[in-house]
């Protein structure tokens, strides 16, 4: 597979000079493992996949918010009538069998309801926490995937799920000419493989460019692929998309939402904090507008912790975000600070405090199949495994997935539906 690794060095380049850092974009190369169009269960109308390329933009907008007052915004278009989904909410009443002792809430364990033997629906939150459609609690642990780049089959997720996890998080673009049609094998290989997949648009990397992003996502062929897949989905609106303020954050997602809710999108949205996915101040300062402009009341806000932290400042993070019931996880962090492998990012309180809180994470990230060469060449370091397979995971990675009191083997849940035919117990 042909791929241009250099462009990967200058988005952290670019992310050190305007104070941006974690995630990046590089260059779509040949992908040998594309999904075989005739396994699919219904084809779309997007034109065939062309080559792709494209390059970090230099003029990412980094600060972070400045909580103003909250700037107008037109909120009158008719929303259409939303598709509910009743659920039965459960407190977590122990630890399940098995499970490791050091963990907190890693998942709520379900008891018979009036759901049960019902079909489950979409995704929800409540209360700042994350239910499947039956009711039961989901925290989130899982890994990045470099999806678009190296795994378009989804070849990786069997090895993935014997860590345990319950969430992948593909990494995918929407403006670039790719067809919704190659989304079909990775979404439903995920599935099969007991993760929850999220899908990100990753075309607005530390940059505030949302509106094409925004607009590919209403498309029918887009809306059509997310109501087939809803139950089992979560839509990632825009990959460390920084905005300039907090004003126009909370203005331009109104906007998303009121516009992909009127699409007919039911499922959760998740939106990043601005500085290239830094800014957690202000997805918890602000996130209770979103929350409330939204019709369905379903949104995720998430994180990328890349700045070196002191566990005290991650606990302060957790309990704020449950004191105002923010739906909240760390959606991307590895054990270096970029770009390059630079400060130490201290991954063990972050996990761990994540852990006593209910939180959930994602860790940065899963590796290509190439046992010679790495996928993160910005800083290697990041490659959580040399390939896709389970037992070539290494170092800190090996340590987040299987070794640590809390890592994914640990403390991960997968929601009773999700292993019994989309069943609630």
């Amino acid at each position: 597979m042909s791929r241009s690794r250099s462009i990967r060095h200058f988005a952290f380049a670019v992310a050190l000079l305007t104070g941006c850092a974690g995630g990046s974009i590089s260059a779509i190369g040949e992908n040998a493992t594309n999904a075989d169009e005739d396994e699919q269960e219904e084809t779309y109308t997007d034109a065939a996949v062309a080559p792709v390329k494209t390059k970090a933009d230099a003029g990412s907008r980094t600060t972070t918010s400045a909580d103003a007052g909250l700037s107008n915004v037109s909120d009158d278009e008719e929303t259409e009538e939303e598709e509910t989904v009743d659920t039965d909410v459960k407190s977590n009443e122990g630890n399940d069998a098995g499970m490791s002792t050091a963990t907190a809430d890693a998942g709520s364990k379900p008891t018979p309801s009036a759901n049960n033997g019902t079909a489950a629906g979409v995704y929800k939150v409540k209360e700042g926490k994350i239910f499947d459609g039956c009711g039961e609690e989901l925290v989130m642990r899982g890994v990045n995937h470099p999806t678009i780049y190296t795994d378009r089959a989804g070849a990786a997720f069997p090895e993935i799920a014997k860590t345990g996890a319950n969430t992948v998080r593909l990494f995918w673009f929407g403006t670039h000419g790719v067809s919704v049609n190659e989304l079909e094998a990775p979404v439903s290989n995920a599935v099969k493989s007991g993760l929850l997949p999220i899908i990100e648009m990753h075309d607005s990397t530390c940059k505030w460019d949302v509106d094409p992003i925004i607009a590919e996502w209403i498309k029918p062929e887009m809306v059509s692929f997310i109501k087939k897949h809803q139950n089992h989905l979560i839509v990632n609106i825009a990959n460390e998309a920084s905005y300039p303020n907090g004003d126009e954050f909370v203005s331009k997602y109104k906007t998303a939402i009121t516009k992909m809710r009127n699409a007919g999108i039911r499922t959760p949205l998740m939106i990043d904090g601005g500085r290239c996915g830094r800014d957690y101040d202000t997805l918890l300062n602000r996130g209770k507008e979103l929350l409330d402009h939204d019709p369905d009341h379903n949104l995720i806000f998430s994180a990328h912790l890349y700045d070196p932290l002191p566990a005290a400042t991650y606990a302060s993070m957790f309990a704020k975000a449950k004191s105002l019931q923010i739906p909240f996880i760390v959606g991307e962090f590895a054990n270096k600070e970029p770009p390059g492998c630079g400060k130490d990012i201290d991954y063990k309180s972050l996990i761990s405090e994540a852990n006593k809180a209910g939180y959930g994470w994602l860790a940065w990230s899963w590796g290509d199949n190439d046992p010679n060469g790495v996928w993160n060449t910005d800083c290697g370091e990041f490659d959580m495994t040399k390939t896709f397979s389970f037992d070539s995971l290494q170092s800190w990675g090996k340590e987040v997935s299987v070794d640590n009191a809390v890592s994914i083997k640990n403390t991960a849940k997968r929601p009773y539906a999700f292993q019994h035919g989309d069943v609630c117990q």
